[in-house]
């Protein structure tokens, strides 16, 4: 254990400390597993002793007569000896798959949890690698790898203290070469981890990127982008290449010099062990018995030899996992314990002077918002791209947090309510539309408990959604494709719309939620809108003129700024920003 411990570096051992705890669960298979180890190690051992004794008591006298015997006993040593061996193995690949199973459940459980601010941060292909290829690697090698090592050291340890009993001259020969070994192993292990370690790295970028080009094939394909996304694509599986090459050169060299010093420890066995028969008498079934275990000794060492790519690869995996497990959740602890997530019976909502930066080091691109919205109010926020409208809803509904000045609703701060109860209080629809392979009821619903079938077919009448809906095969039951793709972009918005009102939700924010549709089913979207506002209270985000002129308040945003504010017709009157950009939005939708 202490040459093993000496190959891996400290904070392997962390990693290997940290994971094990995902065995209790499961501890029994590694009882079995365990309990095993010293039947195979006697019955090893035994074995060895048998060989000795037929060599020197049967063959060579030519004792025939307790010979068959021997070999019986032998058969039936050697026959325990894999009955174990095989229950060891099972009970460890058996513990190993269930630990792993475990670690795959609480990963996507966190992952679940991940503050949505991590999502626009982080490709959606990497954190995918970590939940499918690197927990593939860990797998692959937790049970016949790592686990593996401890059994084999015990085993190990334990022919090396029968051999010490047999000659423990020829037995420190032997042991002469165990340094070679563990000098190459460390040194290469080092380099392998390293490759290793990029490969992995280049193996997330890849994956990033190809799900990024599948989900944009429509778009690489209508303006024959194909040969410069595949190179791109290219480029990335070279890197990746090239570092699994490097490992591969590695883990060959590894191989080679273990096998050539294991040949070296052979040779000198022989040489030295005829010298101990012919100076010290010692018998020639002892000299058998070394060079039978000289396999069953090297046995171990060169296992690992084979396995330290796929251990490096595994701990590499591991490395890049405990990033995940890093990586901070919406705390759940901000809820009181027996909390059911409930709507706030919204009475106001209001942001004083509040600054708000994407990073510690970033420019702010919230500086001093303040504004009030009251329960059955209609509030539009105006401006051109990156003046802070969106900020302003991601900071609303705690998709980020670390604002400066103070976001209360009713009178509470933001940051003091629970994130489930402020989701549960505002639903959001935003212009970029996700649609589940699965019932359009699900689309809905989204699975809450709180949402019954009659829920559901309302909030697709309010918006309009039923008169297509009951047209579709199935009705609500029928089954909506990849992101929609068997329905028209206006039936998806219309059935993203429904979603967001099929709740009890008391605040709705539409974040240009009607920019990319039809005309015919603007206008059912607006009398949908036009439903929801004299119910509801809502924040428009909205190139539209109908959706901005009916609001109560216009906030006109410029730069993170609130630079006007007021209703449609005092802004018109002014003559300001909101006028050029009401006259602009004019020209754009002449068709409409």
């Amino acid at each position: 254990m202490k040459g093993i411990k000496k190959i891996l570096e400290h904070q392997d051992w962390q990693l290997l400390r940290k994971y094990a705890g995902y065995f209790r669960p499961h501890k029994k298979w590694f009882f079995f597993s365990i309990a095993s180890i010293p039947v195979t190690t006697a019955a090893g051992i035994l074995f060895l002793w048998l060989v000795e004794n037929i060599v020197d008591n049967y063959i060579l006298p030519g004792n025939v007569d307790g010979l068959i015997r021997q070999v019986i006993f032998l058969a039936l040593v050697l026959f325990l000896n894999i009955l174990f061996d095989g229950f060891y193995s099972y009970s460890f690949s058996k513990a190993g798959n269930l630990a792993i199973v475990d670690l795959r459940k609480q990963m996507f459980d966190k992952s679940l949890r991940f503050p949505l601010s991590y999502f626009d941060k982080k490709p959606i292909g990497v954190t995918l690698s970590r939940l499918t290829s690197d927990m593939e690697s860990v797998s692959e090698s937790f049970a016949a790898g790592i686990l593996g090592l401890l059994a084999d050291s015990i085993k190990t340890l334990a022919l090396v203290g029968y051999l010490f009993y047999l000659n423990w001259r020829l037995t420190l020969v032997l042991l002469f070469v165990v340094p070679l070994i563990i000098l190459a192993i460390s040194y290469l292990r080092k380099k392998i981890r390293k490759a290793y370690d990029i490969s992995r790295t280049s193996l997330a970028k890849s994956a990033a990127y190809l799900q990024e080009a599948l989900n944009g094939m429509k778009t690489v394909q209508l303006y024959s982008a194909e040969e410069k996304v595949f190179n791109k694509y290219d480029g990335l599986n070279k890197e990746f290449s090239d570092a699994q090459n490097k490992s591969n050169i590695y883990d060959s060299f590894l191989y080679s010099i273990v096998e050539g010093i294991t040949s070296v420890a052979t040779a000198l066995v022989i040489w030295y062990g005829a010298i101990q028969i012919w100076d010290y008498g010692y018998t020639m079934g002892v000299l058998i018995v070394f060079v039978t275990t000289l396999e069953r000794l090297f046995v171990p060492v060169k296992q690992f030899a084979q396995q330290i790519s796929t251990i490096q690869r595994a701990l590499s995996a591991l490395e890049h996992i405990s990033e995940l497990f890093r990586q901070k959740v919406e705390d759940p602890s901000a809820k009181p314990e027996g909390y059911v997530p409930e709507p706030i019976a919204l009475q106001e909502i209001e942001f004083k002077n509040v600054y708000f930066s994407y990073s510690e080091d970033g420019p702010d691109v919230l500086k001093n918002v303040s504004f009030k919205l009251h329960k059955g109010d209609r509030l539009a926020l105006v401006g051109t791209t990156g003046s802070g409208k969106s900020t302003i809803i991601r900071l609303l509904a705690k998709t980020y947090t670390g604002y400066r000045g103070s976001i209360k609703i009713n009178g509470t701060e933001l940051s003091e309510i629970p994130i489930a109860q402020v989701r549960e209080t505002i639903s959001v629809m935003h212009q970029d539309i996700f649609m589940f392979n699965d019932t359009v009821e699900f689309n809905i619903a989204l699975g809450r408990k709180n949402i019954s079938q009659a829920d559901v077919e309302q909030a697709a009448s309010f918006v309009y959604a039923s008169r297509f809906i009951e047209q579709l095969p199935g009705g609500y039951r029928f089954m909506v494709q990849d992101n929609g793709d068997n329905l028209s972009k206006g039936q998806a918005q219309l059935i993203s719309f429904a979603r967001a009102i099929s709740g009890n939700s008391e605040l709705i924010i539409l974040d240009e939620a009607t920019s990319a549709v039809d005309s015919i089913t603007e206008q059912y979207i607006q009398q949908a809108i036009a439903n929801i506002f004299s119910l509801k209270t809502v924040i428009a985000v909205a190139h539209r003129l109908s959706t901005i002129k009916n609001s109560d308040m216009i906030l006109v945003l410029e730069d993170g700024q609130i630079i006007e504010r007021g209703t449609h017709t005092e802004l018109l009157k002014y003559g300001g920003k909101y006028a050029r950009l009401l006259h602009q939005f004019e020209e754009e939708h002449k068709q409409d």
